[in-house]
C-alpha cells in the first residue's frame, strides 16, 4: 500500500494523472490518497509521502523539491470568443469577468491579479469583490474551463486542459509562486521503489 498525502488543489488535476502513469510501472499497486492541509503527522498516520507547498514544513524528513509553479491568465476558448478582443488585451475586460483565488492564510505568497498586471507594467487593480472568487486554485482552473471567467491559473494544474484546448492561455507572461512544491518522505521509506518512481513522475528534475 502506497499512502500519499496531498493538498486539495493538487489532488485531482495534478496528482491523479501522475498516478495513472505510476500504474504503468506497478500495475497491481494499491494506494491510498489522502487530501488534507498541513500540518499532518506522517508517522502517526502512516503516510509514505507528503506533498506540500514550501520546503519548510517537516525538517526531520527527506525533502525533494518537485516543481516551482507559476500562474498565468487562462479561460475557455468560447468565453474569449464572447467576451474577449482581437488584441488579447486584458486591461479592457470588465472586472466582473475575472476569477480570483482565495489562497488562504497558509499561502499568502501566492500571486494575485494585481501582481500579474504589475508584471506587464500595468497599474490596473481588479477588485475581487466585483468578480468571481473561489477557495481553491484547482477550482479556479475548473471554473475557467466551464466558461465562468478568466482565471490566473497554475500552469501545472491546468496543463492537461491547456494541451487539450479546453483552456487557452491569454498571455505568455506568468508570475511564479513564492515557494516550490516539495515531497516529504520518512527517511526509512525513501528507498522504496514505488516511492522513488512516483517522485520521479512528480518532479521537474527526475532522478533527484
Amino acid at each position: 500500500m502506497l499512502v500519499v498525502s496531498v493538498p486539495f488543489s493538487l489532488a485531482e488535476l495534478w496528482l491523479a494523472p501522475k498516478l495513472a502513469k505510476l500504474l504503468e510501472f506497478f500495475p497491481h499497486i494499491a494506494f491510498d490518497i489522502r487530501v488534507e492541509d498541513d500540518p499532518i503527522d506522517l508517522a502517526r498516520q502512516n503516510i509514505d509521502l507528503r506533498i506540500s507547498y514550501g520546503e519548510y514544513h517537516y525538517p526531520a524528513l527527506k525533502v525533494v523539491p518537485l516543481m516551482h509553479d507559476a500562474v498565468l491568465p487562462m479561460c475557455a476558448p468560447t468565453f474569449w470568443q464572447t467576451h474577449g478582443n482581437d488584441a488579447f488585451n486584458l486591461a479592457d475586460i470588465h472586472e466582473s469577468q475575472f476569477i480570483h483565488t482565495n489562497w488562504g492564510p497558509h499561502y499568502v505568497s501566492h500571486p494575485t491579479w494585481a501582481d500579474w498586471f504589475s508584471q506587464i507594467g500595468s497599474s490596473r487593480r481588479v477588485d475581487p469583490s466585483q468578480g468571481r472568487r473561489v477557495g481553491l486554485s484547482s477550482l479556479a482552473v475548473s471554473s475557467a474551463r466551464l466558461g465562468l471567467g478568466i482565471a490566473l491559473g497554475q500552469k501545472t494544474v491546468a496543463l492537461g486542459d491547456l494541451e487539450a484546448g479546453r483552456l487557452i492561455s491569454l498571455s505568455s507572461v506568468s508570475v511564479p509562486l513564492g515557494h516550490p512544491y516539495c515531497a516529504f518522505i520518512p527517511r526509512s521509506k525513501s528507498e522504496r521503489e514505488d516511492i522513488k518512481q512516483l517522485v520521479d513522475l512528480l518532479s521537474d528534475s527526475p532522478g533527484l
